[in-house]
């Protein structure tokens, strides 16, 4: 499945399976650019990670269908 059909999973059903693979996917790009936005502070980075990662369950069934998953949760962070 790319990442389109995951996000819509999860929408639909609350899918932990579905939303574990996008987290899969995506953690070490979300932690790199938070890692590099507080100045190489792990735990702080970690933090961030996860907010972002809860920002995109929130507003998972919001996101339009041509997003670029990669791109939002970079912006996001």
């Amino acid at each position: 499945m790319n990442d389109r059909q995951l996000l819509q999973r999860y929408a639909a059903n609350a899918s932990d399976e579905a939303f574990g693979q996008l987290v899969e996917r995506h953690v070490n790009l979300v932690y790199s650019a938070a890692l590099r936005l507080v100045n190489g502070d792990a735990h702080l980075a970690q933090d961030v990670a996860q907010l972002v990662f809860t920002n995109l369950a929130r507003k998972a069934a919001a996101l339009p269908p041509d997003v670029i998953l990669a791109g939002w949760l970079h912006r996001d962070t």
